[in-house]
């Protein structure tokens, strides 16, 4: 048996809060000596203090350590991803405060009842008044085909708004409303204060939506099939469009490859390193490397070339997550 100071040595827990864990019926000693009131634990009590730190570490109360069950761990992942997501999007409207000559340009909130909902694009027109005229550009470069207001402004992919403005990541795109058709200005896609065309959207519906409710989710639950010929160590050399075909001949793509490399081991265990030196964990099977945790099912093909073996695998970002947009694929060469 140990006495409380040994326990509290041994596991750098003060004495003081020892025991207020005791009161809260966290932990109790094994045995109290009934003439000396001295409390004694052995090393099953190490393991339940040992426990409590690694718990009130992830953020967990007193409360829910004492109640801990498979629902309050259930309820406290949800309230860390709410939080998550909260503190996500405060990074993005931090990043976005620009300062413009004294001030400080920010994304202030006014609302606006007639926005909140889905909404599809007709087309592109040139000035307003086309539209009525029928007058339709043969364009597609402003590739939003839906459009969702959440409610109060709120954040998904890269969109958020106020009232009167739509934004695109940092770029304000003024809007109307006229007779319940929806007038977006694009603004900066060719030059920066220059209106390029109007976007043309008429509403769906009122819903209110969650970013949940408008997220693409792919299939992630595939059984593993072995493929010998992709284990191993890939490096991206390009990326390619979706109508692209890939030869090593060609150029690579002028633009910086943030992933960088696919590390495929036996099992269906993959590793996947970016640019910054960041490294995630993922899944493959036969044909697809899974994402589970954002819920993509990437297809992937081998290409044998003079120059080597080469691995095409489909790029899916917030782009196809919220737009349905596979905007390309990355290619890397094997290595190892």
């Amino acid at each position: 048996m140990i006495k409380i100071g040994e326990l509290s040595s041994i596991t750098k827990v003060p004495i003081q809060t020892i025991r207020y864990y005791e009161s809260e019926g966290l932990i109790s000693p094994i045995e109290v000596d009934q003439w000396t009131n001295y409390r004694y634990y052995d090393y099953s009590s190490v393991k339940r203090l040992s426990e409590i730190v690694y718990l009130k570490d992830l953020g967990m109360s007193l409360k829910e350590i004492r109640d801990l069950s498979e629902e309050v761990i259930a309820q406290k992942i949800v309230a860390i991803k709410q939080k998550l997501q909260k503190l996500k999007q405060d990074v993005i409207k931090l990043s976005s405060i620009r300062k413009k000559g004294e001030k400080f340009m920010m994304k202030s909130f006014i609302d606006d009842d007639r926005v909140v909902g889905k909404w599809q694009q007709i087309g592109l027109v040139k000035e307003k008044s086309d539209f009525k005229q029928g007058k339709i550009l043969d364009e597609d470069w402003f590739h939003f085909p839906e459009i969702y207001f959440l409610p109060k402004g709120g954040e998904y992919w890269v969109f958020s708004w106020t009232k009167g403005t739509l934004y695109l990541k940092d770029r304000a795109l003024p809007y109307e409303i006229e007779d319940g058709i929806m007038y977006v200005s694009v603004v900066g896609a060719l030059n920066d204060d220059d209106v390029d065309c109007i976007a043309v959207y008429k509403k769906v519906d009122d819903k209110v939506y969650t970013i949940d409710q408008i997220r693409i989710r792919d299939n992630t639950n595939f059984p593993f099939i072995n493929d010998k010929s992709v284990i191993g160590f890939w490096e991206s050399v390009d990326f390619v469009r979706s109508n692209e075909i890939f030869t090593p001949q060609k150029s690579p793509a002028p633009i910086s490859l943030w992933i960088k490399k696919l590390i495929f081991e036996p099992e269906g265990k993959l590793i996947i390193e970016y640019k910054n030196g960041d490294m995630r964990n993922l899944e493959w099977t036969k044909g697809v490397v899974l994402d589970k945790a954002n819920e993509t099912a990437c297809a992937y093909h081998l290409q044998t070339f003079e120059e080597g073996d080469y691995l095409i695998m489909e790029f899916k970002s917030g782009d196809y997550s919220f737009g349905g947009q596979v905007k390309g694929s990355y290619v890397f060469k094997k290595k190892l």
